[in-house]
């Protein structure tokens, strides 16, 4: 079952790489929330192309909040192309790790989550907790 979002960012692609046999390494950064305090994240993620015209997606970032606590993040999921441009939806899972007294309900907690990226490169991303 899928909970309350626990996590919300918007950015903007910063940098993207072809990697060999036709990978796409992308990095992006943002500002938004998670659990509803004010936070930065970065992320890089390769994309793997599939021959269906789906890319699998694993990824690694970071989440910082405004009082300085860090969480580790982890995804996998699949993205494709809806446009022109850099225009794409991903989909797939999440995963948090934080020392942090505060968040550490993070750390038994997967995330649901869509992304989705305009032409331009800039995102929005929604993680929703799955129960």
């Amino acid at each position: 079952m899928i909970g309350e979002v626990m996590a919300e960012f918007s950015g903007k692609t910063i940098g993207v790489k072809v990697l060999s046999g036709g990978k796409i390494e992308t990095t992006g950064q943002g500002m938004g929330k998670i659990l509803g305090i004010e936070a930065t994240t970065v992320f890089t993620g390769v994309g793997t192309p599939m021959p269906s015209g789906v890319f699998m997606i694993d990824g690694d970032g970071l989440v910082t909040t405004m009082d300085g606590d860090a969480i580790m993040v982890k995804i996998t999921g699949i993205g494709w192309t809806t446009g022109k441009g850099w225009k794409s939806s991903y989909r797939g899972a999440s995963y948090q790790m934080t020392p942090a007294p505060k968040l550490a309900g993070l750390n038994k907690m997967v995330g649901v989550y869509e992304l989705e990226t305009d032409e331009n490169g800039d995102f929005n991303l929604k993680i929703w907790e799955w129960k």
